[in-house]
């Protein structure tokens, strides 16, 4: 489909009618064989319609390009939702393993009977705090026997995140030249 300014087709057709009656009409001798131009649907506009096309169709494309823009933004907000929530997941997981050690490491140095996996509990996920409840450790004449902390998840072992102390540990053995 051929698409062209109606004043622009005017004009194309003046310029081939006066080229026609200038040289190229054929001598009074040869046949006149007729030109057949291709077949072709033609639509003649003004230009104030093709402007506003163009205008039409270059709002359609800041359209698309602003929803495109924006369902970014909102995928990205999504994706860093998405992160904070496992971020918050992750702490509030290790959040109640150490409320469970400082519960097992109180019991240690009020020098109470504490069930052994939760000494085992208290070793694994808090080394720091174990060594330190037992070395503050007071011993009672007659020592309570407390309860166990862990709840059936943590006796079975499949909560397998073992985070430990982030300090630093320190070595107790005087350190000397070699």
């Amino acid at each position: 489909m051929e698409l062209r300014a109606a004043r622009e087709m005017r004009r194309n057709e003046k310029l081939d009618r006066a080229l026609a009656k200038k040289g190229d009409a054929p001598s009074k001798g040869q046949a006149q064989s007729p030109q057949k131009k291709p077949a072709a649907d033609k639509l003649s506009l003004s230009k104030q319609a093709l402007n506003y096309l163009d205008r039409q169709s270059q709002l359609q494309r800041e359209l698309e390009e602003r929803h495109a823009r924006q369902n970014s933004l909102i995928e990205g907000h999504l994706d860093a939702m998405e992160t904070k929530k496992k971020q918050l997941d992750t702490m509030e997981k290790t959040l109640k393993m150490m409320r469970k050690c400082d519960k097992i490491a109180a019991a240690v140095m009020r020098g109470d009977r504490v069930p052994p996996e939760d000494l085992r509990y208290l070793m694994i996920h808090d080394q720091n705090g174990y060594k330190l409840a037992m070395a503050m450790r007071r011993p009672k004449k007659d020592p309570e026997r407390v309860e166990s902390v862990l709840d059936e998840e943590d006796r079975r072992g499949d909560s397998n995140e073992t985070v430990g102390d982030s300090r630093p540990t320190t070595s107790l053995s005087p350190s000397g030249p070699d």
